[in-house]
């Protein structure tokens, strides 16, 4: 989908909907049309459920295999009142990340229900990628069966690919903010494998005074990374993200503001 400023700014009353002309009838055709209600959908495999409902839906062989997630506030409709909803942000952000080159996911719909500035129900449909797996399932499970020296040269290409989306990005000004490894898909198509951003809710474009973003994107991903790399390895892959003019110094500061913004919600074993 091609960007809309009508996404920029909210509706007060009524109904939203954008969807690419060439999904219109694929997804009418399960439940997803213009005069269809979107907040009962519930046509597919139910990923996860809850405020936030992900429902995988197969449509016509014509088509891909499409994402529903619905944000239902029915219970909190004055939570986004006059505020840009989840949905339209992640639709935004999507279109941030395609505009400096970071591999993401393709939106074929939009939806939003208001009643007077108060929000009900925001929805985002997008196609499914091919030969992907998150990043944490690829990692202890995939990558686990290739040789040795395999799986050393396919870390280091993700790991080369992954800080270089991550300096792309923030030299852009654009901060994920929920950058935790099951955001992270790896595709793999033959021996060449990709890291592919999605659900990006939460992400924000900030030019100045955002070094605190930086260090809360990059946190996320040393998560999880406390429980399988060693400190010093952590240190030395700030390096990949600083870039080849980094000094000890600057290399050293970013090491501590990340280790002390883990330690307000610390993962498992990040003490041992």
């Amino acid at each position: 989908m091609s960007l809309y400023e009508p996404l920029y700014r909210y509706i007060f009353h009524g109904t939203r909907l954008i969807t690419d002309p060439a999904y219109c009838k694929p997804l009418a055709s399960k439940g997803l049309g213009e005069h269809d209600n979107w907040h009962g959908f519930n046509n597919g495999q139910i990923i996860s459920k809850g405020t936030t409902t992900c429902i995988k839906t197969e449509l016509s062989p014509s088509a891909n295999t499409v994402y529903f997630k619905r944000y239902s506030y029915l219970k909190h409709k004055w939570r986004f009142f006059l505020r840009r909803s989840k949905a339209a942000t992640e639709l935004i952000n999507y279109q941030r990340l395609k505009s400096i080159n970071i591999p993401t996911l393709d939106v074929v719909a939009f939806y939003e229900q208001r009643t007077l500035g108060r929000l009900s129900t925001a929805c985002i449909v997008t196609k499914e990628i091919p030969d992907t797996q998150q990043l944490d399932h690829f990692y202890t499970q995939l990558l686990a069966t290739h040789s040795a020296d395999q799986r050393t040269i396919i870390l280091n290409s993700i790991k080369k690919q992954l800080f270089a989306q991550l300096r792309a990005a923030h030299a852009a000004g654009f901060f994920h903010l929920d950058l935790k490894w099951r955001n992270v898909l790896i595709q793999q198509l033959g021996d060449h494998y990709t890291p592919i951003w999605i659900d990006c809710p939460r992400g924000v474009q900030r030019r100045y005074a955002n070094y605190s973003l930086k260090v809360a994107d990059l946190s996320g991903l040393a998560r999880k990374a406390t429980s399988f790399f060693s400190n010093q390895q952590l240190y030395r892959m700030l390096y990949e993200y600083l870039g080849e003019t980094a000094t000890k110094q600057q290399a050293r500061r970013l090491f501590f503001a990340i280790r002390d913004h883990l330690t307000r919600r610390p993962p498992d074993d990040f003490f041992d």
